[in-house]
């Protein structure tokens, strides 16, 4: 009995925050909302009809895609780099461990609002410094086009992405006993061979680890693209996230917008899963 008065006021915010608005949005989604935003008719599927008859609706979902495997594939493949050469001795490494960790540390939106700043047409830093260096003989609207605005958006996301990989990864290795290594070196390994056959099998759990998270994280990311573009042009960048708050706060549909909560909740539980399991395949 005295362990349950000591989970229950975790249970109760638990319940609060988490169970309940999980809850009113599945109940939402479901449901019939009128203009002044009252709920009635619980059960009916009007509110996915109206979102998969939106045009956008497939951009959305095809960006988002693009967006979580452009960021995490090409951040965990420049984390694993940075974190082997970090966990490596040499004179510096705490400041440049430090250095890292800033952009992680910094504010999401005030990084997405200096970007914004250096990617402005008229007075943004990147064209002024093109400019003066020659390289380009007028201004350059970067967001102007949804491909370009899409592709600095990732870049952004990766800038932002690497420091809480690295350091996971890290940590990751910093758990590899050395003895593994020196035995490695005894029977004549080089470089590669330490790599592939020590280091990164040892690694595979951290690495799973943070894919998942990142997947997650990156997936539900909302200020960057909010910040930037906002959607724009002709919501064209947007993504889940941001075409859900756009479709609620912008279209007042919350419904649309919470059936589209559900559908984002849906495809990242099915990778979840098939991620997870496929990896368990491989260890056994």
């Amino acid at each position: 009995m005295d362990a349950y008065l000591w989970l229950a006021p975790c249970l109760i915010l638990l319940i609060l925050f988490v169970l309940m608005p999980v809850l009113e949005v599945f109940r939402m989604a479901f449901s019939k909302i009128s203009p002044a935003n009252l709920l009635k008719e619980f059960g009916t599927l009007e509110n996915f009809q109206y979102l998969f008859r939106q045009k956008v609706f497939g951009r959305v979902i095809l960006n988002t895609a693009i967006w979580t495997v452009a960021i995490v594939g090409i951040s965990i493949v420049l984390s694993i780099i940075l974190a082997l050469v970090l966990n490596e001795k040499f004179k510096g490494r705490a400041f440049h461990r430090t250095v890292l960790l800033l952009p992680w540390a910094t504010s999401l939106l005030i990084t997405s609002a200096a970007w914004k700043y250096i990617l402005n047409t008229e007075y943004g830093a990147l064209n002024a410094l093109l400019l003066k260096l020659g390289l380009i003989k007028k201004a350059i609207n970067y967001l102007g086009d949804p491909v370009s605005a899409f592709t600095w958006m990732i870049i952004v996301g990766i800038v932002v992405t690497i420091p809480f990989m690295t350091f996971t990864l890290l940590s990751g290795l910093q758990s590899i006993s050395e003895d593994y290594y020196e035995a490695a070196v005894i029977d004549g390994a080089n470089f590669w061979d330490k790599l592939f056959k020590i280091t990164l099998p040892l690694l595979r759990p951290s690495i799973n680890v943070t894919i998942v998270l990142n997947v997650i994280y990156v997936f539900n990311s909302f200020a960057i693209v909010n910040t930037i573009t906002a959607g724009a042009p002709a919501n064209q960048t947007h993504t889940i996230s941001t075409y859900l708050y756009y479709l609620a706060f912008n279209k007042n549909k919350y419904g649309a917008s919470a059936a589209l909560s559900l559908v984002s909740f849906v495809i990242l539980s099915i990778f979840a899963v098939i991620y997870m399991k496929t990896q368990m395949k491989e260890e056994t």
